[in-house]
């Protein structure tokens, strides 16, 4: 529960983010060139690299949407946050259920394939069309060599042939 607190709380402060760069719920004590913005990406690059830097960005994310929620009047824009957070969080759960699903799909798959003895079918066909690949090659191997033994065998016949008729 706490970690889909905090996925909701980013998502809100993206879409928050995203809005508007001066909006109008900003405090006052926030400059209007976008500073907290400014703080925000800066911590966002050092969290990359850093695990604490991770804690205190999600800490401070979830402050700055709770601070624009509750001072955000009601509107346009606050009723199309809530609507996307609440679609967003009927979403991922979708998706969870969909994943759960698969993997439970994925699952019982693998168990009854193990159970069919179909991989062991498989690998025995494999063996099978192995075997019958090296006896073709042994064949033609065979089949070759008997060709180059009978044209040696026609060319010193005709040697023979050749110095009969000499004589």
């Amino acid at each position: 529960m706490k970690t889909r607190r905090r996925r909701l709380h980013a998502t809100m402060f993206f879409l928050l983010f995203a809005l508007d760069p001066s909006p109008v719920w900003a405090g006052s004590s926030e400059p209007q060139s976008g500073g907290t913005g400014m703080r925000l990406a800066e911590m966002t690059e050092k969290a990359s690299t850093d695990s604490r830097g991770q804690a205190e960005l999600s800490r401070v994310q979830e402050g700055y949407v709770e601070r624009a929620t509750r001072e955000w009047r009601d509107g346009t824009e606050r009723k199309k946050l809530q609507e996307a957070s609440s679609l967003l969080q009927r979403n991922t759960e979708r998706i969870n259920s969909s994943l759960r699903m698969a993997s439970e799909a994925a699952e019982a798959m693998s168990t009854r394939i193990r159970q069919s003895g179909l991989l062991e079918r498989a690998a025995r066909l494999e063996t099978t069309a192995k075997e019958a690949g090296a006896r073709l090659s042994a064949r033609w191997e065979r089949e070759r060599a008997a060709r180059e033994r009978e044209r040696e065998q026609r060319e010193r016949d005709a040697g023979e042939r050749a110095r009969e008729q000499r004589r």
